[in-house]
């Protein structure tokens, strides 16, 4: 456990270190005239990376603590884990605010405890749906239990649809930024 641990965080730090040069802006064939696409470049470093995150995949406990494998074993828990009196200013929140009042407190937690960042068999589940980066999938997961709270439907489709619009929207801009800046040289 130790050991893969130490494999990801030496891969994360690796990736990240070399973040400058990641992005590699190439032109696609002619079929496809106007458009840029940005892919990361593959490293020895990423396959490291690919192969813990694959591993911690398919774990149900890390460093002890249980990872639920979907959204409603995701419900299952947090009913569990919040006490009465929390579930309850959690449920005043209304359905817009919801994310952004607890964002940065319950989505931590959740970031850290079930580690959606550094893959677990949880954000496993989101990658199949598409659900494009990790703070997206805790957006999600909030967002969809206080819907569940509520006993309202969760929306599921339409969550992931604007989340992916908005990393589609996220990346054309920075495309666009990247594009600019070489064109200024």
């Amino acid at each position: 456990m130790i050991r893969l641990f130490v494999i990801s965080m030496l891969a994360f730090f690796a990736v990240n270190a070399s973040a400058q040069n990641t992005l590699n802006p190439t032109k696609k064939d002619s079929s496809k005239a106007g458009k840029t696409i940005i892919k990361r470049q593959k490293t020895s470093v990423t396959a490291v990376y690919d192969s813990a995150y694959r591993a911690r995949a398919k774990m149900a406990h890390i460093e002890g603590v249980y990872i639920p494998k979907d959204l409603n074993d995701c419900f299952r828990e947090l009913d569990k884990l919040m006490d009465d009196e929390v579930r309850q200013k959690f449920m005043a929140f209304s359905d817009e605010e919801v994310d952004g009042r607890t964002h940065q407190s319950l989505g931590m937690w959740l970031d850290h405890k079930w580690s959606i960042s550094n893959g677990s068999r949880l954000s496993a589940y989101f990658n199949k749906m598409r659900v494009p980066h990790p703070e997206y999938m805790i957006g999600l997961i909030i967002q969809s239990y206080h819907r569940h709270l509520h006993k309202k439907d969760l929306k599921i489709k339409e969550q992931v649809l604007h989340f992916r619009k908005l990393w589609s929207d996220k990346n054309a801009k920075k495309a666009a930024e990247l594009l600019e800046k070489n064109s200024d040289r």
